[in-house]
């Protein structure tokens, strides 16, 4: 799986949310926990997906998904968000495209290699 494909993979994940948090407005403290929690959510997808598609039988591809799904929600809650905040942010993420060009913004400045 391509890395732009679980990226992808992620967002979507997301951004199937309600939007109940969607009106409020986001802090750049908020958007940094996003982008952190985002990063995390995005490494354990890199990590996760090989042992779903390798697992020998649905039962063990879903118990492996449970626990795939307690690790991204610890990510975020270890990031400072709550995972309704998370997914309302996602969820401005999409109708906001200033809010999406932040968060980019973050994202790309922490995998900027450093000098």
């Amino acid at each position: 799986m391509k890395p732009s494909a679980i990226y992808s993979l992620a967002l979507a994940l997301a951004l199937a949310v309600s939007s109940a948090f969607a009106e409020t407005a986001v802090s750049d403290a908020q958007l940094q926990k996003f982008a952190d929690a985002y990063r995390s959510i995005v490494t354990l997808s890199q990590e996760y997906a090989p042992k779903i598609k390798a697992a020998a039988d649905a039962a063990a591809a879903e118990a492996i998904n449970v626990e795939a799904q307690g690790k991204m929600l610890a990510a975020v809650k270890s990031a400072g968000l709550s995972k309704e905040e998370y997914q309302g942010i996602a969820t401005q993420l999409r109708e906001n495209p200033e809010l999406l060009k932040k968060v980019n913004a973050i994202l790309q400045k922490a995998a900027a290699p450093q000098q």
